[in-house]
Formats: C-alpha cells, sequence, structure tokens
C-alpha cells in the first residue's frame, strides 16, 4: 500500500509565508508506525553523571554507559530525570541524522538546533535565516530532506510548528530531548496517554449521555468533584500586539503568562479549589477565562488532580507535552473534549456557545456541588440543548 494512503501528516498556518525568515520545529513519521526501523525503544542508561542547570537557562549535559557497557555520547536534556534514557538509533536512524545534518550544503541560509530519531518518527528544529528563493518554501527543504533519506519510507507530508520567540524555542528543544524519557513513561503506563475517541459519561445524575475524546486518567472521574468558576472581571494576562496584527499573551522571561488584574474574587476562587482538592477533591475546570486557567496552572503547579475541559477535540497523533505530561504520567490529569467538536488545525477562539456548552457539561459532572452560573439570561432549555448537542456523537461537523 502507498505511504500517503496509509498515513498522511499535515498542519499549515494558511495565513504564513513559509518562504520568510522563521524558526521552525518539524515532524515526520514513517508510513507505517509502530516500529522501531529508525530507533531502538526507550532504555534507562547506567552510571550516569549530568552537570548544568536547566533553572539558569542551560541545559543539563547527560554522560552514562549503555545497558550493554558501551559509552553513549554525551547529550544535553532538560531534567536529571529525563536525562536517564536514550533511544539508541538504529543504522537507518544515524543515515536519517546525517541526511539532516547536510541541509546547509542545500540551503546556505538554513541553520539547524536540537534533532533526534524516535523508533517510528522524527523531530528537528531549523532556522530559515534569510528568506528563501523566490517560490521555495519550508515544504521544498523537507521534500529534499526526505529524498535523501531514500531509504526511509516516510508517510506523506509533515507537520510544523512556528516558534516565534525564545521561550518557545526552549521550550522545543526541550521537548525534542525528553522523547526518550516520554515513550518510555508512555509504554509503562499506556492508559494514561491513550487518547480514547468515544468516552461515554452519565451526566446530571444519569439525566444525559455526554460523549467524550479523552486523554488522561479517567478514574478521576469516580472521586469527588469541585467545579471552577472564575468571571473573566476578575482575573486576567497581560496581552500585547503580535506581529501581522490581533493580540497575544505577554510572557515573562520564564514563559509564564504576565498578570495584569488579580482581584480579590479571583484569590478566594483559588483558595477554594486548593481547599477542595486538599479534601481529596479532584477539581473540574472549563478553562474558558483566563482566571479559570490561572487556577488550572495553579493546580499543576502543586501537583493536584485536575479534570480540564477544551473546545475541540484531539488530533491522531497529539499527546500532551510539558506540565500536562508530567501530570499524566502521575495520574493526576484527564483532558475531555466534547465528541462533536473536531480537532482544528489553528487555534479555536472561545464563543459564547462554546463557554456555554462547557460550563453546563462541568455542572452535570460535578453534581450537585455544581457552581453557580449566571447565564445572562439565556433559558435553561437551551443552555441544556447548546450543552447536549455538544456531547452528541451524530453533532461530529460542528466547528
Amino acid at each position: 500500500m502507498k505511504a500517503d494512503i496509509k498515513h498522511r501528516m499535515g498542519r499549515r498556518c494558511k495565513e504564513w509565508d513559509y518562504g520568510q525568515r522563521a524558526i521552525y520545529m518539524v515532524t515526520l513519521t514513517l508510513a507505517e508506525r509502530g516500529k522501531p526501523l529508525l530507533a531502538g525503544w526507550p532504555e534507562k542508561l547506567r552510571n550516569i553523571a549530568v552537570s548544568g542547570n536547566a533553572q539558569n537557562g542551560t541545559a543539563y549535559e547527560r554522560r552514562g554507559d549503555a545497558q550493554d557497557g558501551t559509552r553513549v555520547p554525551p547529550r544535553f536534556c532538560a531534567s536529571p530525570e529525563t536525562a536517564r534514557y536514550r533511544c539508541p538509533p538504529t543504522p537507518l536512524g544515524e543515515k536519517t541524522l546525517a541526511c539532516w545534518q547536510r541541509i546547509p550544503e542545500f540551503w546556505p541560509t538554513v541553520s539547524l538546533f536540537e534533532a533526534v530519531v524516535m523508533p517510528d518518527h522524527f523531530h528537528g528544529i531549523l532556522f530559515v535565516e534569510e528568506p528563501l528563493p523566490a517560490g521555495k518554501t519550508l515544504g521544498d527543504i523537507i521534500r529534499g530532506f526526505k529524498t535523501g533519506c531514500k531509504e526511509v519510507e516516510w508517510a506523506a507530508g509533515f507537520v510544523d510548528t512556528i516558534i516565534f520567540h525564545d521561550n518557545q524555542l526552549k521550550t522545543m528543544a526541550a521537548y525534542i530531548r525528553d522523547n526518550p524519557y516520554r515513550l518510555a513513561e508512555k509504554r509503562a503506563n499506556p492508559a494514561l496517554f491513550q487518547r480514547v475517541t468515544s468516552l461515554s459519561l452519565p451526566l446530571g445524575g444519569g439525566r444525559f449521555t455526554g460523549h467524550f475524546e479523552a486523554v488522561g486518567n479517567r478514574h478521576l472521574l469516580e472521586r469527588p468533584l469541585w467545579q471552577v468558576q472564575c468571571s473573566r472581571r476578575f482575573f486576567a494576562w497581560h496581552r500585547v500586539p503580535k506581529p501581522g496584527g490581533g493580540v497575544k499573551i505577554a510572557r515573562d522571561t520564564a514563559g509564564a503568562p504576565v498578570v495584569e488584574r488579580a482581584s480579590a474574587e479571583y484569590e478566594e476562587r483559588l483558595e477554594e479549589a486548593l481547599a477542595a482538592a486538599a479534601h481529596g477533591a479532584v477539581i473540574v475546570c472549563p478553562c474558558i477565562s483566563d482566571g479559570e486557567r490561572q487556577i488550572a496552572l495553579e493546580i499543576h503547579r502543586r501537583k493536584l488532580p485536575l479534570v480540564a475541559l477544551r473546545n475541540m477535540g484531539f488530533s491522531q497523533m497529539e499527546k500532551p507535552a510539558g506540565r500536562l505530561f508530567e501530570a499524566c504520567s502521575e495520574g493526576r490529569l484527564l483532558l475531555l473534549a466534547p465528541a462533536a467538536w473536531p480537532h482544528l488545525t489553528q487555534k479555536k477562539p472561545m464563543t459564547r456557545l462554546d463557554a456555554t456548552a462547557l460550563n453546563r457539561i462541568c455542572q452535570w459532572l460535578v453534581g450537585e456541588d455544581a457552581a453557580e452560573i449566571n447565564y445572562h439570561g439565556m433559558k435553561p432549555v437551551d443552555i441544556d440543548r447548546i450543552a447536549l448537542d455538544a456531547v452528541q456523537p451524530t453533532s461530529g461537523n460542528r466547528v
């Protein structure tokens, strides 16, 4: 069967000029997933020596031995724990890395950052330092790379992430370095990372059945639940103009959102959530307003259990990263997306209908102790209809 029939990748920003100066992280997969053709499955190293300090911006350097006693070349990692794992490249993986390193020979204005071969996929970061020749794009660079790796049967296309600032670059570089560790965790605890496309849940005390996509620990729903509700008036992140128009959330040097407004009401809701978690409740958050998302971040920071809703589904290969990955591996996170809302390749704006549905779904999940929410004059029957429409699998074309 042809590679482009078996598996196809692709995510593009429609408004973006892919021939301009920019930094990209690209991901390519094998046509047939699940086989360790580019690298072996993760192995834990021995005699590890780690130096460096990721907190001040420098990565940890790992030195150690493979299980067979051979010396492993030094490599930078994001933490001492992730430094303990590697996926040893196969001969085919070594050739793939060599082809990647040759890209600047054919594209002199392109420089390379991190790259890693995993058993069935490849990640790399490259910097287009000057605009490409007229008519040429990132796709031409990747096609040339794939042609050079002629022994590899790649899936058609590739996925790209445009990197806009230094903190995002550090995050993506750490993501690549830590891939072997994350894969080891996923293989050790597959149920905590598996994407479920048809999770049915009783809602509203069993009056309704809702259908969801989910990633994470579904057993969290068996524990007492406590709902987050925080008005936009109570908390806001600072936003700054974005190149090309629009605004974005401002971030500090550590990559954390910059707070513009945090009222006493917000602090009260945060303390209520922390107190409920301290008494054994799992926090349920619709993640609609800045305040609700900030409370979710605080729950993550304190390593407390969380059920978080989102307003679109998961991509076929999506997996949690950063704090979310750590939370999944420790069994303290469940991500839920209403079944009728498909995955989109770009960020989906939060509409009033989305917010209405997510708030009502949270109320149904929590039950008698759900938060009181002002729906601003909407009739209960209309609120229920909007929420039920979101959790019905037959409405799969809603965007």
